[in-house]
């Protein structure tokens, strides 16, 4: 579940005969897009959502943040430490944090698709876990009680962040650090595939990526507590990292950002010249 500061509310949805989730329902679809449930294709504001994260997927906004943010843990580069620890004796963090990105950016840079378990996916338009009445909730990912399938359910919140191709032009508005002035809609959607139960387990990391809680026991949600995580002079506690959801999706907006920002991309991890802030213990 992905969440932020600001108010939602939603109620949930009961429904006796779930139908089946579908392909793109406004055109052809891309390459292992996504599938879609509960949208109505007459409807202006589910039309106008259909469009968005069908974008995400197909004009390779996704593939790119994803790829980008696995290119970063191979380098084990400044954006990359600024979330993860370095690999090991024990734990091979960097091998871990690029094997759970590719397997959702793909493995082949010339087939220019997202990868194939990204078609299996399923963004459901119905609150159908009523999440979204959680204050801040953005999105989730959750087994539906009724049809027994894993989906993507995206909040009032989340539609309200644009897409990345528009950042290249307000890198100037950005702080010197990491912060959610740089959030993007394709970050949410990140940390919630991460959260498939066919992404973490199967890849070299072998285990479900949840969101994990900081010292103060609150979730570590947006940069700040991300980066919390693996600060020594804050929590000292990289080895939940790589379980984290927002340690993955920032991480990789970090990278993709910082990419389209910088004059000199062989030095694009140094765009952000201070990590995030310590975070507000929540007390």
């Amino acid at each position: 579940m992905s969440r932020s500061k600001a108010p939602a509310s939603a109620s949930r949805v009961v429904r006796r005969d779930p139908p089946a989730p579908s392909a793109y329902p406004l055109g052809d679809a891309c390459g292992n897009e996504w599938q879609y449930l509960n949208f109505d294709a007459g409807n202006e504001a589910d039309e106008g959502h259909l469009q968005t994260v069908h974008n995400i997927i197909c004009n390779g906004e996704m593939r790119a943040i994803s790829s980008w943010g696995a290119g970063a843990a191979s380098a084990a580069n400044l954006v990359y430490k600024r979330y993860f620890p370095l690999s090991d004796d024990e734990d091979d963090f960097q091998g871990h944090v690029n094997s759970v990105l590719t397997t959702i950016a793909g493995q082949s840079s010339t087939e220019g698709e997202i990868g194939t378990i990204v078609g299996s996916f399923v963004v459901d338009n119905l609150d159908f876990a009523g999440t979204c009445s959680i204050e801040g909730t953005l999105a989730y990912t959750d087994k539906d009680k009724l049809d027994q399938r894993e989906k993507i359910h995206f909040c009032t919140l989340a539609w309200d962040r644009p897409n990345a191709d528009t950042r290249s032009g307000q890198c100037s508005d950005f702080d010197p650090f990491p912060s959610t002035k740089m959030d993007t809609l394709s970050r949410v959607a990140l940390h919630e595939m991460t959260h498939y139960s066919s992404v973490g387990p199967p890849s070299t990391l072998g285990e479900q990526i949840q969101d994990v809680v900081n010292a103060d026991d609150s979730k570590a949600y947006d940069p700040p507590r991300v980066h919390g995580l693996v600060d020594l002079n804050q929590d000292d506690n990289p080895a939940v990292t790589e379980t984290n959801a927002d340690s993955y999706a920032w991480m990789a907006l970090d990278a993709w950002v910082s990419m389209i920002c910088s004059d000199d991309q062989a030095t694009y991890d140094r765009f952000f010249t201070q990590d995030p802030p310590a975070y507000e213990h929540d007390d």
